[in-house]
Formats: C-alpha cells, structure tokens, sequence
C-alpha cells in the first residue's frame, strides 16, 4: 500500500491563480478610481494592491488544499493519479513476484483517489466482479477513510488467501508496510 499527500506538485497552479487574482483586483480597483470614485490613489498604491491579493492567492492556493484542489481540472488530477500509481507499481517491482500475484493499493490524499492494481496473476485468479466490488467500495463509500482502505486490503485479503493457499516455502517478495510518496 502507498500512501501519497499528492500524485503531482501541480508546480505554477497557485502562482498562476495569484497572477491572475493580481490582475483582477489592480483592473478592478483601476477601473473604479476611473469611473467611480475619483479618490485620486497613486497608481503605485493600485499596484501594491493588487501584488498584495496575488500573493494572498498564491499562499493560500499553496496551503489550503480544498482550493488548490479547486484549482487543478479533474482531469488533471485523475491523470496524475495514474502516472504516480503506474510508477510505484514499476518502481517497487510489484509485478515480478513469483506468481504475480501482488496488488498494489494506492491512496493519494489531495486528489481524493484509490487505485487497486492488481499485478496479472491476481487478474486471472480472482473474478474482475470481486475486484471492482473491493474497488467501488474503497472509492464511493462513506464513512471513515482509514476503515475504508483497512476494509479494502481485508477484503484483498481474502479474495486472494483462496487463491493463492500459503505454502511452507513461501517468502515475502514485497514489503508488508504501508509507504508514504511524496511527489
């Protein structure tokens, strides 16, 4: 199982989103010192006001992951889900098991999203039906997060304990330990 914050830096989202907020708010400002009220700001001041918003934006689109979330396209983050968990699954060499029968369970925090990528020997052993049942539970069910991955890799494990009997030569190929990835 990994663990990842997020699957992507998402690098210049919230500089863009600052850049943009800035524009905003110095045209804005701009336009009401021109049309509406004539208070007579120093153009300076309309400047710093507006390199002032930007910089709010760009730090609470940084910290804040609810909008940074807002800020990134499903797409985008759904896409940056499965180039992380295809990664990991090459990287750990999830798929050079013995009897390839490993599953990799990915969890990324920011994106909202679990992948189950069950290596080629799980695919054929273990109904599809069985999988998708563990999947759409771990990814549509409500509730607590932590019950719902410790569900899912219960349920991984039974599916796959008939499957796959316990043999006295068995050796652990992967690590039992849940990762975390940052990206």
């Amino acid at each position: 199982m990994v663990l990842a914050p997020a699957s992507d830096r998402y690098e210049g989202r919230a500089l863009k989103a600052g850049a943009l907020a800035a524009l905003v708010v110095f045209a804005a400002v701009y336009l009401v010192n021109l049309y509406g009220f004539d208070t007579g700001s120093d153009p300076g001041w309309l400047l710093l006001e507006g390199v002032g918003a930007g910089a709010l934006v760009t730090l609470l689109a940084a910290r804040w992951a609810a909008l940074r979330r807002l800020l990134i396209p499903r797409w985008r983050r759904h896409d940056a889900v499965q180039n992380a968990a295809n990664a990991v699954f090459t990287e750990e060499n999830v798929s050079l098991t013995k009897d390839r029968n490993a599953v990799l369970l990915y969890v990324s925090v920011l994106e909202g999203e679990a992948l189950l990528m069950p290596d080629i020997g799980v695919t054929r052993k273990v109904p599809e039906a069985k999988l998708g049942e563990i999947h759409s539970k771990l990814t549509h069910a409500t509730g607590n997060a932590t019950q719902l991955v410790c569900d899912a890799i219960k349920a991984l494990g039974e599916c796959c304990k008939d499957c796959y009997p316990r043999a006295d030569d068995d050796q652990n190929e992967l690590m039992d330990r849940p990762q975390i990835r940052l990206p």
